[in-house]
């Protein structure tokens, strides 16, 4: 009966792995979009119209994904054994058509997280869709997180309704 114990110690690691490897992680920005809209996770999809033009609002959010977003945060904590960590924030600014652009913002942690794998550019974090509307106006649709990434939204919001708000603190 020696070897039941064994046996047994497999089969229940063997158990916590699997939740962690059946995480589905949105491989591209489409699949990304279309869970937020579902509700998946703790994420949200808000509607801001913005009174600049689109034209003006895509400048200004060019700019602020390049200068405030495309960082890396390097980390070093003491817990037990000096443990380095990183976070990479990849953010994509293009347009898709006449009067219409896309946002995304990704991340890449390392080390990676257990349990999953993450797309190129890394895990997605946000996205906006921006759309020229009547009256030299712009509409934007955001699907965000609700937990975390809290000064990033609202320094982003920020840049949406055309205000040019200082860069976010990242951690």
């Amino acid at each position: 009966m020696r070897t039941g114990l064994p046996t047994i110690a497999l089969i229940l690691t063997l158990a916590s792995v699997a939740p962690a490897a059946a995480i589905d992680v949105p491989q591209t920005r489409q699949e990304f979009v279309q869970a937020v809209a579902a509700g998946r996770g703790a994420t949200a999809v808000e509607t801001i119209r913005s009174e600049q033009p689109f034209q003006s609002v895509y400048a200004l959010l060019q700019e602020k994904a390049r200068t405030c977003l495309d960082v890396t945060v390097h980390r070093t904590a003491y817990v037990g054994y000096t443990e380095r960590s990183s976070s990479d924030y990849n953010p994509t600014v293009r347009r898709v058509g006449k009067g219409r652009a896309e946002f995304t913002l990704q991340v890449i942690h390392t080390p990676r997280g257990v349990g999953h794998t993450p797309p190129p550019g890394g895990l997605y974090v946000m996205a906006a869709d921006l759309r020229s509307a009547a009256g030299g106006r712009t509409e934007i649709v955001l699907y965000r997180p609700t937990m975390g990434f809290k000064k990033i939204v609202a320094s982003l919001k920020r840049w949406l309704d055309g205000e040019p708000a200082p860069c976010p603190k990242i951690k």
